[in-house]
């Protein structure tokens, strides 16, 4: 038996349809071609249903035989209960039985034949009565670490932790004063606050940007403000309950939304409910087992032995099943989301979204889609959010009412693995659409993509570091520069929302955490980029197809990948209104060599959009075009 004498693809919708994530209760068709030589005595589907593990067999029909091939196809019905569904091939011949089933867990496409059971494809079930809120899927987001993007005014040092050391210099380094066992006993802070955001919001919206998202600004004790001290309180060095109003509604003028980080996974140890330090006028769980947040925690030995994330004591586990808790954070009067709420609040990104439950989240979701349908909830994970598992539970994320959108970790360690040389553009299209498949297309629209943030060194360093150490440093210089243009209008151009981290566009550096996190340099920026990251911010504004238009990719070389975007008959991908055009990003990740390449393009004359003066014209409806060492561009079809 040869591998080409079995072919399935799950990407093509002549072997399977309709492509990708399916509707509960909707059907699906699947084919499998098997070569004409191969006495065939029957075909058996197997598929598994994820919740009830519940596997069944139907037996496929032949309905075609041409070229040298004969097709076998059966339609199944997908459950009602939103959930994934697996499916493989077995193909009994003569007195053997084969396997067919897809390369391996991660990659979806063509298969492979097997002697045994082989890895299965993933159908992914959802409710299509949810959706995203629209707008989101328009959205360009910015991220502020909020100590370290403005400061308006002289901090008030009355009004910082005792454990604190500011700084003087806002150009400093930041730096963690950690004890013998790595401990940080002394947080560094620069001072950035609210005020100082809402100053720069002007500058913010010349970027294009219709979302601020800020890690934490709730009282706490690190710059981080991770280890929440006080829910209903917004730390005194970053302003007021006020100044964070004010903030909401001048972004509102703007046509620029705010969205928090929330961490209710754990709290402080020095915090208003745990208050180990004594510094809360609260009877704490630490203190007192009739404390009324004692059930909040777990406790091994009280009271110095605790659940705390990730083994690190100052952020104590909270226990997410635990009703007071869940009334605390959502359904009381004053709960943390409805207070938020109460004050304009509508959007929340869900830190560690694993260590909540699904319920929890559920809980989330519905009392902010109840005040307003267009509020969106985002969670942090770092892989496909379709199939994660955690805690021994397969996580519901996209099959319906549980989250707007996640974090796209994924497509960020592409870019860069493909940036590095480790992978070729053809799995970058294989695993791109493997996404696209697993993912339901209100969620592929809707992914947070980024490539810096706070938890990851910045895109500056990271492409210097993978450059080889004979390149000299103004060669290297003008390399990363090229690398992170080519890189950020991939993520402006691409399905989902690009989440610029602030400073990236002023040419920020920074290595792992605290280095990443280093104060925005006001007058010192790189003019050149900041250009750069504008026009791109305007070119996503000005053409509907890079934000909600269709997508294709296309792998035209190993070193260059390409991909479409476009509108048509008056519509985008999601049938609404829009003007026809077809938009194509093409990059050559090639640091020393000009490519040659051909790609399929509609009839007519293609413009460069940054160059307008460059113009390419189709031949037998390709585009042969030379592509410089670590260039990109768009090109716009003339009409």
């Amino acid at each position: 038996m040869r591998q080409l004498d079995m072919y399935h693809n799950s990407f093509e919708t002549n072997y399977r349809e309709p492509f990708g994530a399916v509707a509960k209760g909707s059907n699906v068709t699947l084919t499998i071609d098997v070569h004409s030589r191969i006495n065939v005595s029957r075909v058996v589907l197997h598929y598994i249903l994820d919740k009830t593990d519940q596997e069944h067999t139907k037996v496929m029909d032949l309905y075609s035989e041409e070229h040298q091939y004969n097709s076998f196809e059966c339609v199944i019905e997908m459950p009602e209960r939103p959930q994934l569904v697996w499916y493989y091939f077995e193909v009994a011949a003569d007195d053997t039985t084969y396997y067919y089933g897809r390369v391996n867990i991660e990659e979806s496409g063509e298969g492979v034949v097997y002697q045994q059971v082989p890895p299965s494809w993933q159908i992914t079930v959802y409710d299509e009565s949810y959706d995203t809120p629209a707008w989101w899927k328009h959205a360009t987001m910015y991220q502020i670490f909020p100590d370290r993007f403005y400061r308006e005014g002289e901090p008030d040092l009355k009004k910082a932790p005792k454990s604190s050391l500011m700084h003087s210099h806002w150009e400093n380094d930041p730096y963690y004063i950690r004890d013998e066992d790595g401990g940080v006993v002394r947080w560094d802070f620069f001072g950035g606050d609210l005020r100082g955001i809402e100053k720069k919001l002007d500058y913010i919206q010349s970027l294009g940007i219709t979302v601020i998202y800020l890690n934490p600004i709730f009282e706490a004790e690190s710059n981080h403000r991770y280890d929440t001290g006080d829910y209903h309180k917004i730390d005194p060095l970053l302003g007021t309950k006020e100044d964070f109003e004010r903030l909401i509604k001048s972004a509102k003028d703007r046509g620029i939304e705010i969205m928090l980080d929330g961490v209710f996974s754990h709290t402080g140890s020095n915090s208003k409910y745990f208050n180990q330090k004594g510094e809360y006028d609260s009877l704490g769980a630490y203190q007192s087992k009739d404390s009324p947040y004692y059930s909040w925690y777990k406790f091994h030995k009280y009271p110095d032995e605790y659940e705390a994330w990730w083994g690190v004591g100052t952020l104590p586990t909270l226990n997410k099943e635990e009703e007071s808790y869940q009334h605390f954070l959502i359904h009381d009067k004053n709960s943390v989301i409805k207070t938020w709420q109460q004050s304009g609040l509508k959007h929340w990104r869900l830190d560690v979204a694993d260590e909540l439950t699904d319920d929890l989240i559920k809980q989330i979701y519905q009392q902010l889609k109840k005040e307003d349908e267009e509020s969106v909830l985002i969670g942090e994970v770092w892989e496909d959010a379709s199939n994660k598992s955690a805690y021994g539970k397969r996580r519901d994320y996209f099959l319906g009412g549980v989250l707007d959108s996640v974090m796209n970790y994924p497509f960020r360690e592409l870019m860069l693995n493909f940036m590095k040389g480790e992978v070729d553009s053809y799995f970058v299209k294989r695993r791109l659409l493997t996404l696209n498949e697993h993912y339901p297309k209100p969620y592929f629209y809707a992914l947070m993509n980024m490539l810096s943030s706070h938890d990851v060194e910045r895109i500056k360093t990271m492409l210097d570091d993978f450059l080889s150490d004979d390149i000299d440093e103004n060669q290297r210089a003008g390399i990363v520069q090229a690398q992170v243009k080519a890189l950020s209008l991939w993520l402006y151009s691409f399905p989902g929302i690009p989440s610029l981290y602030y400073g990236d566009e002023a040419g920020l550096t920074g290595g792992e955490d605290p280095d990443n996190r280093k104060p925005y340099p006001w007058g010192r920026e790189e003019e050149e980029l900041m250009t750069w990251y504008k026009n791109i911010g305007t070119w996503r504004r000005e053409h509907q197809a890079l934000r909600t238009g269709n997508w294709k990719p296309h792998a035209v070389h190993e070193d260059v990948f390409a991909f479409e975007r476009w509108t048509a008959n008056g519509v985008d991908f999601f049938g609404d209104k829009a003007n026809d055009e077809n938009i194509i990003f093409i990059m050559n990740r090639n640091v020393d060599q000009e490519i040659e390449i051909k790609i399929p393009a509609r009839k007519g004359k293609w413009q460069h959009l940054d160059n307008k003066r460059r113009i390419f014209k189709t031949k037998n409806e390709e585009l042969t075009l030379k592509v410089q060492p670590s260039e990109c561009f768009l090109l716009r079809h003339m009409h």
